[in-house]
């Protein structure tokens, strides 16, 4: 019975993400965002999403691309915790990104898939996107999201051995969905409001344990040069008797027409800097790295550090 007991928590251990990752992470599926360029702002990114990582963000942002456009990130999270968490000899606790968007018929219509990918020691998650962005009116886009969730546990001597843990089914799936809004109130100034995970989704494995509902605002200032955001963010549910809430703040600066781009952001649970070069006009093909800090609920780790690729063509 010890024994049981023991793997069982081993299991549990993934819900433990929920509480101790940044970002009012709640359960699985923790929301540590996603891409290099909107992380290295901080998260601050609702009211910006002018590339194709908008389907994460803001999916109503895609109508702002100018092109096809591909995009890849590479993450590594908190680097030197992962041992501690696992009792493993080396890191693996990966964040990765692939998205590709593509106008239809007009720039006013754009299709998008993307998938996220997480992946642990002994556990992973899977999250497919499927966008579409379209311009209403003039100075307001809308966008949607179809979500197809999965979790799985990867064999370990600890799940196999385990006669409880043989007995149930340890991958899990559900659906739902993300709706979006982008009003570009003037030239420069532009506001987005979204709300995720608006379907009921249980991707509890022990129990049941449904996606949080998550609400946010933002507003962005861009100029060819420079970009400033401000977001703010709203989840159902509760931690220690408060209501989950966050703030997001994030400033770019670009340099050379457009080819070296530097940004910074911070939040209640990171501090970010970022960096980007930038290379072709008709071919546009980008590089990104972001470095975030944790600087509340995460200690004796070296920070995360992300890595990315895009083309526009």
């Amino acid at each position: 019975m010890p024994q049981c007991l023991i793997n069982i928590n081993h299991v549990k251990l993934v819900f433990l993400f929920g509480i101790i990752l940044p970002n009012f992470a709640i359960a699985a599926f923790p929301d540590l965002g996603v891409g290099v360029r909107p992380l290295g702002m901080g998260g601050a990114y609702i009211a910006v999403s002018d590339d194709s990582n908008a389907t994460f963000w803001n999916a109503a942002g895609l109508t702002q691309i100018q092109g096809s456009e591909f995009s890849a990130s590479y993450s590594v999270l908190y680097a030197g915790l992962n041992a501690k968490l696992f009792n493993q000899d080396t890191d693996r606790l990966g964040y990765h990104f692939v998205s590709y968007a593509q106008p239809i018929l007009s720039p006013s219509n754009v299709v998008a898939a993307s998938l996220l990918f997480f992946d642990s020691t002994f556990y992973q998650e899977q999250t497919y996107l499927f966008s579409f962005a379209k311009q209403i009116w003039p100075a307001v886009r809308g966008g949607i999201n179809a979500k197809y969730l999965r979790t799985n546990f990867i064999e370990t001597p600890y799940i196999t051995t385990d006669p409880f843990l043989a007995e149930i089914d340890l991958d899990q799936s559900a659906t739902t969905m993300d709706l979006s809004l982008l009003y570009a109130y003037s030239d420069q100034i532009s506001i987005g409001i979204t709300g995720n995970n608006l379907l009921p989704a249980d991707i509890g494995v022990l129990e049941t344990m449904h996606l949080p509902i998550k609400v946010g605002f933002g507003a962005a200032h861009k100029t060819p040069k420079y970009t400033q955001a401000i977001d703010f963010i709203w989840r159902q549910g509760k931690i220690n008797g408060q209501l989950i809430r966050a703030i997001r703040f994030g400033f770019e600066r670009w340099f050379l027409n457009r080819q070296i781009g530097i940004r910074t952001g911070y939040n209640v649970d990171t501090a970010t800097i970022g960096a980007s070069v930038a290379y072709g006009e008709t071919y546009q093909i980008q590089l990104d790295y972001a470095f975030i800090y944790p600087i509340s609920s995460i200690v004796d780790t070296m920070g995360s550090h992300r890595f990315g690729f895009s083309i526009r063509f």
